[in-house]
């Protein structure tokens, strides 16, 4: 910038250090009495959106990187001559004097017609300053919404996935738990089966050498007595 009190454009504005609360606005320090213009720029907003739930800030406060890059959006595109910049730069100036805002405000406009300007090129080369403002919004508000997408809607999806992951393992421990339970009622079966198995081997056996013994018995008594009337 070929001006040297463009230099640095923070000075021509009042901004609290980084980390501090935004100072209040002074509506005759940082703005020349003018007509209202035929077309006037609606305020702009905040590009990052704040919340009040949670550990989320509600209020933001002056970040020295940001607000290097909006003025140097403004200082690429400042205009040729005196206009807002200077007319801005005439109000700081004139700070050091005492005079009232209002004595102030009207030195300055007298200065900036003696440079060849109007009040109406002052009001539209601000309204010009601010679109650039809201260009460079919406830029931040596009890189702001891809920071989202990449840190937060992937992770949401991650989570999602992980909540979806977590549900199929736990309805597979339930069928699990299912399969043991069917498990354990079959081994349970097969146990009292063995049991009732045995017991059914154990009588049969008994059963069969009582049998034995009885026909056996009766066979080798006849034999006996047979073998004695032969001697």
């Amino acid at each position: 910038m070929a001006k040297e009190f463009l230099k640095n454009l923070k000075d021509l504005f009042i901004m609290p250090e980084e980390g501090s609360k935004p100072a209040p606005k002074s509506e005759s320090a940082t703005s020349p009495v003018a007509p209202k213009p035929s077309s006037p720029v609606s305020p702009t907003t905040s590009a990052t959106p704040s919340s009040n739930t949670g550990s989320t800030p509600s209020v933001g406060k002056v970040n020295d990187k940001l607000a290097k890059l909006l003025l140097d959006a403004i200082e690429k595109n400042n205009q040729e001559g005196f206009d807002y910049l200077e007319f801005k730069n005439s109000l700081q100036s004139l700070k050091e004097m005492n005079m009232d805002d209002t004595t102030r405000m009207k030195s300055a406009l007298a200065m900036a017609k003696s440079m060849g300007a109007s009040l109406e090129t002052i009001v539209t080369s601000g309204q010009h300053y601010l679109q650039i403002l809201k260009g460079e919004q919406g830029k931040f508000s596009d890189a702001m919404s891809n920071q989202r997408s990449q840190q937060v809607g992937n992770k949401q999806q991650q989570l999602q996935d992980l909540e979806k992951s977590v549900k199929a393992k736990e309805e597979q421990i339930l069928h699990l738990q299912k399969e043991i339970e069917g498990i354990k009622k079959e081994h349970l079966g097969l146990q009292q089966q063995i049991e009732e198995a045995t017991k059914n081997i154990e009588a049969t056996r008994l059963d069969f050498e009582t049998t034995y013994n009885i026909v056996a018995g009766q066979i080798q008594q006849d034999l006996t007595k047979i073998q004695e009337l032969l001697k």
